[in-house]
């Protein structure tokens, strides 16, 4: 055989190893590869800031065991073309891959690793925004914008009754005006269902002529969720202890409620959990401040139980004690059922940097492993 034809039966042979390649589609129940999954996500892509933790088990991603060396998501369609053309630059996206061994996700980011993910791209990202018209867009596409090659292969194990684990931390993207980058996925049954809450009691003041501090909670009242608390009126840059209990009759100062001598001022829990936080200037704490998040354990047994919450500022003029109490809040917990399909989704919508999600779904994205 001369050299010239070796030379083309070996780019031959290399263009047919170069055509045939190994993916895995997620989840692999649904046939993505074959069908558009019947929901989207706008998470990640249409957030300034987001932290999402995507979990497959081993029947949904394929296979217990395998390497992967890129990924691809794909826009939901079809959708019109509509805002800005793009391309839009992330000016640091953080993909990490690796496996769990916890039974349940719940809403604390950390908590769901039972070892550490490996980072597979880190850097600044450019992606263009959905054109229309394709139900749904081809995997990567548009410009190849999402598909996303990693630094090094990854080689996954998923632990019996584990998960494979995807991250995506997104700082600063740089979508200025409306436009279609929302994800392809489905939407199971199961995850968290939100219990109750209400409010109870009198708050006090923080001084003469004042109005009384009051709190709320946002977010999901369930084992496996998150919720938030957030209070007005605490006084400017006060220290304020969030004060959890599981009584409302009794507790560590005697029967409740416990009015405090001399001052307009009531406590109506015990406390078996309190922590520190800090009003703001306005003597505030914000709804979803990720300091005063409650996480209830994805735990079912903790459905149905019953929490007393109360915010305690700390503020030398208002009275003789230097303290101002909120009204209290009641809530119930909700349940968390298995999802229907080995999906599941953890996801923060605004702040990278979430150590608490605000959402936790039985959401699967579709996703495309590109297999060695």
């Amino acid at each position: 055989m001369s050299k010239p034809t070796m030379r083309a039966v070996a780019v031959a042979a290399l263009a047919v190893t170069a055509s045939a390649q190994n993916f895995a589609y997620l989840p692999a129940s649904l046939s993505p590869n074959t069908n558009e999954l019947p929901a989207y996500n706008v998470r990640p892509f249409m957030q300034a800031n987001a932290r999402v933790q995507m979990f497959f088990d081993a029947t949904e991603a394929g296979s217990s065991s395998f390497i992967a060396d890129h990924l691809s998501l794909r826009y939901d369609g079809p959708i019109p073309q509509v805002g800005a053309p793009g391309p839009f630059t992330i000016q640091r996206l953080q993909i990490r891959i690796g496996a769990t061994a916890v039974a349940l996700p719940g809403a604390r980011f950390a908590d769901n690793l039972s070892q550490p993910l490996t980072t597979v791209l880190d850097s600044a990202w450019s992606y263009l925004p959905d054109p229309g018209s394709a139900a749904p867009q081809p995997w990567g596409d548009p410009g190849n914008s999402l598909t996303f090659p990693f630094t090094a292969p990854a080689t996954v194990n998923i632990p019996p009754n584990g998960w494979l684990v995807i991250e995506l931390v997104m700082d600063n993207n740089g979508q200025t005006s409306f436009a279609h980058a929302i994800l392809d996925g489905a939407r199971s049954t199961g995850g968290p269902l939100n219990g109750s809450a209400s409010n109870f009691g009198q708050g006090c003041s923080a001084g003469p002529g004042l109005p009384a501090a009051t709190m709320s909670t946002t977010g999901v009242h369930a084992c496996g969720a998150a919720h938030f608390l957030s209070g007005q009126n605490l006084g400017a840059n006060a220290p304020v202890f969030a004060i959890v209990g599981l009584s409302d009759q009794s507790g560590q100062l005697g029967n409740l409620p416990f009015p405090l001598p001399g001052t307009a001022c009531t406590f109506y829990t015990s406390f078996e959990l309190h922590w520190l936080l800090s009003a703001d200037a306005s003597g505030s704490i914000a709804p979803g401040t990720q300091a005063a998040a409650l996480a209830v354990p994805p735990n079912p047994a903790f459905a149905g139980v019953l929490l007393h919450e109360q915010l305690l500022s700390f503020l030398p003029a208002a009275n003789a004690f230097g303290f101002v109490l909120t009204d209290g809040r009641h809530v119930t917990v909700g349940a968390l059922n298995v999802p229907g399909i080995g999906t599941y989704t953890v996801s923060h919508g605004s702040d990278s940097g979430a150590m608490v999600a605000d959402l936790v779904e039985p959401f699967g994205y579709a996703v495309r492993l590109q297999l060695r």
